[in-house]
């Protein structure tokens, strides 16, 4: 998952945000920009591949979907992107190749850990899935509070409390890519608090679709020409803020609170009042 930039060093990394096997490292890392890093199918390929994946949910594992020009028809992409595409679906472990005589593309039963990854690659794109895993989020928050007021030393709260100065700077500068790596280096070091590798792991994995599902919305209208885009820091900053104190008060009520409202893409609501 995104390691988190330095906050004092900017395009700078660091290091130490848990993983787990379905969400390694090199498909996480980006050198600039926001930290969403999940790609939200901009290419022909990932597309296709989206496309190959839900016809092969409809069959039994190690049925015959078809030929590759059969699927390249079905996609309406050329020889390359459809190849591209067929690789990125068995990596995902949707489908198996076959050549020769007999062969072609057939559905196969995807490990636990490759539909995660899968559910993971398409969610940001996805505002269901991402309410989905925001609801999963929810549920996960007194856990994840628990395990780190276990643990907490003042120390830990101290550098806590100094990346949130540096929420407050970005916000101020109305920096919108450092202010969400700010906000993101908050819940990093949090989750570098707790003592579940697979749980802190799946809280990153689920703030990096809402990460991605904002970068993929600031993309989408930077692309479409609109260059005056409102984005609304107060909101997201204040909850860092609420979320940062509560722990330092060891309230692990108003924390899981705090933790509940925090959405990256709140940036690009009006706050309600």
């Amino acid at each position: 998952m995104p390691e988190p930039h330095d906050p004092e060093t900017s395009g700078s990394h660091g290091s130490g945000t848990p993983d787990i096997p379905a969400l390694s490292p090199e498909i996480w890392r980006r050198p600039e920009g926001l930290p969403g890093t999940v790609p939200v199918g901009h290419s022909r390929a990932e597309q296709a591949a989206n496309q190959i994946a839900r016809v092969a949910a409809g069959f039994e594992a190690g049925e015959r979907i078809g030929s590759k020009d059969e699927i390249r028809s079905m996609c309406s992409v050329s020889v390359g992107t459809v190849n591209e595409a067929i690789r990125l679906a068995q990596e995902r472990g949707v489908i198996t190749s076959r050549p020769g005589p007999g062969g072609g593309i057939f559905a196969a039963d995807p490990t636990p850990l490759s539909r995660m990854n899968g559910w993971f690659r398409d969610a940001a794109g996805d505002l269901a899935a991402l309410e989905e895993s925001i609801q999963i989020r929810n549920a996960l928050a007194p856990l994840l509070v628990d395990e780190v007021l276990a643990t907490i030393t003042d120390a830990d709260q101290a550098s806590l409390e100094l990346l949130l100065t540096h929420v407050d700077r970005t916000r101020e500068a109305r920096d919108i890519a450092g202010f969400i790596w700010a906000v993101w280096n908050v819940h990093a070091r949090f989750a570098e608090l707790g003592r579940s590798q697979l749980l802190d792991s799946l809280y990153l994995s689920i703030m990096d679709v809402g990460t991605s599902h904002l970068r993929a919305r600031l993309e989408a209208d930077s692309d479409s020409g609109n260059t005056h885009v409102t984005v609304y820091f107060d909101g997201l900053a204040e909850v860092a803020a609420d979320f940062v104190h509560a722990l330092g008060r060891r309230d692990a009520d108003a924390a899981v609170d705090a933790l509940r409202r925090t959405d990256p893409t709140m940036t690009l609501r009006p706050p309600t009042r």
